[in-house]
């Protein structure tokens, strides 16, 4: 008998736990169905409130040829997700494959100068001895990450942007201020006065109220920068004494 009482128990506590064991299951499942609804809401709201991009433009393309009835295929609808980067390829290549055509029918040799533009200086570095056709061709190739070009003269010229300071810059680069109170990149202190590149006049006045007096002989005297982060770092402290903003308040 009391093993009978006992089967019993268990199997009422069984179907308890099995009950409770459903209904846990069915509530996770409630809260992601309402959890993917909002993002699906949220992705809805931005594609009808957004400007589409190429790719979107694509996709919508030939989702509206799948519902007229045409047959929309895997290639297709994988190469909806690759075009943008196929475009952007397609134009650094476009310019080599015309460049080196150019000089393939030329077949002149040619000098070759590789320019580096930095958000402080520039840098141009001349290879000594022309180049035949088919090594232009195979260094042209070995820099699709540039942009080249023939210049006035018929040399190539390799470019490229950097944003970072240059080598010479982050050895000898001070910020500071001219005589005018403009904002100066300099190649070593200001009072040396080889400046590289001018920012933006500086009320004085305001900055002067704002800043400590120890920041104002700092930068009479030249703040060092080393790097990008340094140098973005100035820039970003003293734009908002830049004089244009001030009067615009």
């Amino acid at each position: 008998m009391s093993s009978f009482r006992l089967k019993k128990q268990l199997w009422r506590r069984w179907r308890r736990w099995k009950k409770a064991l459903w209904v846990g299951t069915a509530c996770a499942v409630l809260i992601i169905c309402a959890w993917s609804g909002m993002r699906m809401s949220e992705d809805i709201s931005r594609l009808l409130t957004g400007s589409m991009s190429a790719a979107e433009q694509t996709f919508a393309e030939l989702n509206d040829r799948a519902s007229g009835g045409d047959i929309l295929l895997p290639e297709q609808v994988s190469a909806v997700f690759e075009q943008e980067d196929q475009k952007e390829q397609a134009s650094n290549q476009g310019n080599a494959d015309s460049l080196i055509k150019v000089i393939a029918d030329s077949g002149l040799s040619r000098k070759v100068h590789y320019k580096t533009t930095y958000v402080c200086d520039e840098e141009i570095r001349n290879v000594p001895q022309a180049m035949s056709p088919k090594e232009l061709q195979f260094l042209i190739a070995e820099h699709s990450d540039w942009q080249g070009k023939i210049g006035p003269e018929g040399d190539v010229w390799l470019e490229r942007n950097v944003n970072d300071l240059s080598p010479s810059c982050k050895k000898e680069a001070y910020i500071g201020i001219d005589n005018e109170g403009n904002l100066t990149l300099y190649k070593g202190p200001p009072k040396r006065e080889e400046a590289l590149k001018t920012f933006f006049q500086i009320d004085i006045g305001t900055m002067k109220s704002a800043l400590p007096e120890k920041m104002w002989w700092q930068l009479q005297g030249g703040i060092r920068v080393q790097d990008i982060d340094e140098y973005n770092s100035v820039l970003s402290t003293f734009s908002d004494y830049a004089r244009d903003n001030a009067e615009a308040m």
